[in-house]
């Protein structure tokens, strides 16, 4: 540049000193002010590429922090965004400053950004620099989120249930963030075992007489939700109960009373009332749990809401007992999305229509199905299948039956696939390679699926998916 500069001045100089024409001073400033003109066109367009440039950067800071559903800090992610977009020294320019700015209700987002670019040839006329802006404005329609975590309570998870907990909480404060409610957004909990409880207060789905025992008295005031699971198929579909058809109920989750199990005593005695009358009395005593009726009964599901503290509620009451048949949890997720138990859920499903019908507009359905073990059903053993040796998944064979077991959360996984709800499986813990691979499987895809060896992975795992179905919830 400063020998650009010489030559200017050299050429001026000779050119003054021509003695040709008295319009020599008057043809000097017109060869100024034409090298003045060629030299802001040159730095205007040097700065009209840079704004291009630092325009596009922008838009694509604006599109990824509009897809951010969770974030705090949308200053700080806009700067990086920009930053990553914008070639460091592009044309000699610098970021200087970047900001993004939502709306009350973060549904629009307005950036700006600006960078100082050197001039080229009018610092020859005291302009060293100039400033670029640009500005943007994205607009984000935030789609709605059904999703339902479908999480194994067994036994063995009882050394890993904290980790469980933390991590499932890293997904809900990723989707919710700092809000106590959440718009379009509803999050349900089916804790699993060797049963599912849907709770008490649905016994409209039961059986009237699975909840008697041969007084009619008993067993209703002991019941703890838990339920065995449907036979002819289906324990495999979304067919809603109905009291007009009896196959379509559940029967009540009774673990029988026995040496292993013994949680009644029965005390009779005799009394008179003021007539003379003798009355006999029988007074049952239920042992704690795991003990009793809902022996390894896990904890009540939690259905879809958009309350934050509702879904962090259920998440802190799980408990690890029993074992494990994964195929119970993934039906009763898929039960809880599927349109046609629309009416049967109470809470705020019932008062905000949900489930909504597969493929509704602006409407995603996901289910986030882990588990730390292979099925299981040893003899011995109450289940919502009752006992191995009834036989009731066709087989009184612990092997044939866990192999059944399988077939049933395939078959489950490939019908919630094909009503195009997202499921995210996580093997967690697990070294079996069938058993990932049938995890695996049953994802919507190898990228839906998470092989977490330890607590630190269960975690990223549960952020990752929270971080996509973030993405899921927004269109830009």
């Amino acid at each position: 540049m400063s020998d650009l500069r010489r030559i200017i001045r050299r050429g001026l100089r000779r050119f003054l000193r021509t003695e040709d024409a008295a319009v020599a001073p008057l043809l000097g400033l017109i060869f100024l002010i034409l090298i003045g003109c060629i030299g802001l066109a040159i730095d205007t367009g040097r700065s009209m590429v840079v704004k291009a440039r630092l325009t596009n950067a922008l838009d694509a800071a604006g599109l990824a922090v509009g897809a951010r559903v969770a974030t705090s800090d949308f200053q700080a992610d806009a700067k990086k965004f920009v930053s990553a977009n914008f070639k460091a020294n592009y044309a000699g320019a610098t970021i200087t400053e970047v900001t993004a700015t939502p709306n009350s209700d973060k549904t629009v987002i307005s950036l700006t950004a600006t960078a100082t670019m050197p001039t080229a040839f009018m610092k020859l006329f005291g302009m060293p620099g100039v400033v670029v802006k640009a500005s943007t404005e994205v607009t984000r329609a935030t789609t709605g989120l059904e999703l339902v975590m479908v999480l194994d309570n067994t036994g063995s998870m009882s050394d890993s249930m904290t980790s469980l907990k933390s991590a499932a909480n890293s997904l809900v404060n990723i989707l919710y963030g700092d809000n106590a409610t959440a718009r379009n957004l509803y999050v349900g909990l089916v804790p699993f075992s060797q049963a599912v409880n849907i709770g008490t207060s649905r016994k409209a789905w039961v059986t009237p007489s699975s909840l008697l025992d041969s007084t009619n008295k008993y067993y209703p005031d002991l019941w703890t939700g838990c339920v065995e699971d449907r036979a002819n198929g289906l324990d495999q579909n979304d067919d809603p109960p109905s009291s007009s058809d009896a196959k379509t109920l559940f029967k009540a989750f009774y673990a029988p009373n026995e040496t292993s199990n013994n949680y009644y005593y029965p005390n009779t005695w005799i009394s008179r009332n003021w007539l003379g009358r003798e009355i006999v009395s029988v007074n049952y005593n239920a042992n704690p749990r795991p003990l009793g009726p809902g022996s390894f009964c896990p904890s009540e599901i939690t259905p879809m809401t958009n309350v934050k503290a509702t879904v962090q509620s259920g998440i802190s009451n799980m408990k690890a007992v029993g074992s494990t048949m994964i195929n119970l949890g993934a039906v009763w997720g898929w039960r809880m999305l599927s349109p046609r138990w629309r009416g049967g859920w109470t809470g705020d499903m019932a008062s905000n229509g949900l489930p909504l019908d597969y493929n509704s507009k602006n409407m995603t359905k996901a289910v986030v199905l882990m588990t730390d073990g292979a099925n299981s059903f040893s003899n011995g053993v109450y289940t919502a299948y009752g006992y191995l040796s009834e036989a009731k998944l066709g087989t009184a064979n612990e092997w044939n039956a866990e192999k059944a077991l399988d077939t049933r959360l395939s078959t489950v996984c490939t019908a919630m696939k094909a009503k195009d709800i997202y499921v995210y499986t996580v093997a967690f813990n697990i070294n079996s390679a069938s058993i990932k691979q049938l995890m695996q499987s049953c994802a919507t895809s190898t990228s839906y699926y998470f092989d977490a060896g330890n607590s630190a992975a269960l975690t990223a795992a549960f952020q990752t998916i929270g971080a996509s179905l973030s993405q899921l919830r927004v269109s830009r």
